[in-house]
């Protein structure tokens, strides 16, 4: 092997018309980084274009035409020349199974309760179940609402009990009068609340905190704390617990089928993170944030309301945790993800019935109530967090190169490629 065998030159400037480097300005052959200077013979190669890299003697340094496969290094301000990809339609088909399993684990249940406990089933008793599922269903739709658009309003409870507060201060004869203020300071507390997290573009369960802190102060801070009975004369809801259960159901159903489609459920579900948490999704996913969070409360308000005119009293707050943990555990049992924008038709009202029958079965068999309460919720939040995973796993298509055949490897992208 020769010695100019031995030498790894890079393709560039060829020099004089014989095939050697140009010489600098010592008559020697600059050292290019690769192979061996001085008066080593080089093989000339012809039909080198122009567009090739070239090494420039003195301080220039070497450099090669930009295209689609250079690697910038270093680059400052580098910005993609496209927009992100579209998200991938999502698959349904996923939720309509689950909801399906859903029907026939709550189908299950009512026969159980049916043969074991049929006072349950009673004139009586199916007007208090059906009002308690027309109060959990008012706050099941405010969570799912909020996680939809990937922003949870964890103080439903909060706002709940305060309004409730207010309407039992408030009646003095008349529902609509005190009926305004208590859903109004839920609607401006949500308002603020999505602001709130527009404007910092934080994770909105922990500004929801705050407003879960501010519910407690308030319910303390408003009568010490005691307990306010509504008047006597305040109407009482029982009457009409079939058509609030009936009415709730079909608004939850309604919203599932706005969900069902494509636009609706990307532009609801436009402030979930694609990438980095921390970057602002635009104006529009904080206009929808902020929409999502004030309507979550006032749904949130309506429940306090209904509630306190059922109890006739309020409980000083004592109900804000338990009451957000169910619906929590309603809506991500009935299949809408955790991280936002994906949910079914009908799972939020069966996992608001599936809470609610055991609820109630062990409310009529005297169970504790507290360990009740936190059982079943804890356990419909655990279970509901493996439907979420079955949902991202099942309803998100595998990505494809564009061009790219089934089955073909995908080509890795280059590091900031332009």
């Amino acid at each position: 092997m020769s010695s100019d065998d031995a030498t790894v030159r890079l393709p560039g400037d060829r020099g004089d018309a014989d095939g050697r480097y140009a010489t600098d300005s010592y008559g020697e052959v600059p050292d290019r980084g690769f192979g061996v200077g001085g008066e080593q013979p080089a093989v000339s190669t012809p039909g080198y274009r122009p567009d090739e890299p070239r090494y420039e003697t003195g301080q220039a340094a070497y450099r090669a035409p930009e295209t689609d496969q250079t690697l910038v290094l270093g680059g400052a301000g580098w910005e993609p020349d496209e927009a992100p990809p579209r998200p991938p339609r999502d698959r349904l088909l996923v939720h309509g199974v689950w909801e399906l399993l859903l029907a026939v684990g709550v189908a299950g249940m009512v026969a159980f309760c049916y043969v074991n406990q049929p006072g349950m089933f009673s004139s009586a008793g199916l007007r208090v179940l059906e009002l308690q599922a027309a109060t959990l269903g008012l706050l099941a739709l405010a969570v799912s609402l909020s996680v939809r658009a990937a922003a949870p309003n964890l103080a439903v409870g909060a706002f709940a009990a305060v309004a409730g507060l207010l309407f039992a201060r408030g009646y003095d004869g008349g529902v609509a009068g005190a009926l305004a203020p208590a859903l109004g300071v839920a609607l401006l507390g949500g308002l603020a609340l999505g602001v709130l997290v527009a404007l910092l573009h934080v994770p909105a369960w922990a500004a929801s905190l705050v407003a879960l802190c501010g519910g407690f102060v308030t319910m303390t801070a408003v009568d010490h704390g005691r307990a306010v009975s509504l008047p006597t004369s305040a109407p009482d809801p029982a009457r009409t617990a079939l058509y609030w259960c009936v009415g709730v159901a079909a608004v939850s159903v309604v919203f599932g089928v706005v969900g069902l489609t494509g636009p609706a459920r990307r532009g609801v579900g436009a402030f979930r993170p694609v990438a980095d948490p921390a970057v602002r999704r635009g104006p529009g996913a904080a206009l929808m944030a902020v929409v999502a969070l004030t309507v979550s409360a006032g749904l949130a308000g309506g429940a306090g309301v209904l509630t306190v005119a059922h109890a006739r009293t309020t409980d000083g707050g004592g109900a804000m945790l338990s009451d957000l943990l169910l619906a929590l555990g309603a809506v991500l049992l009935g299949g809408v993800s955790a991280y936002g924008r994906r949910g079914g038709l009908f799972g939020t009202a069966l996992g608001v019935a599936a809470v609610l029958v055991v609820l109630r079965y062990g409310e009529i068999r005297g169970w504790p109530t507290a360990v009740t309460t936190y059982s079943v919720a804890g356990g419909a939040i655990a279970l509901g967090l493996v439907v979420t995973r079955l949902v991202e796993w099942v309803g998100h298509p595998r990505p494809r190169t564009e061009g790219q055949a089934v089955g073909a490897p995908v080509r890795s992208a280059s590091l900031g490629s332009r």
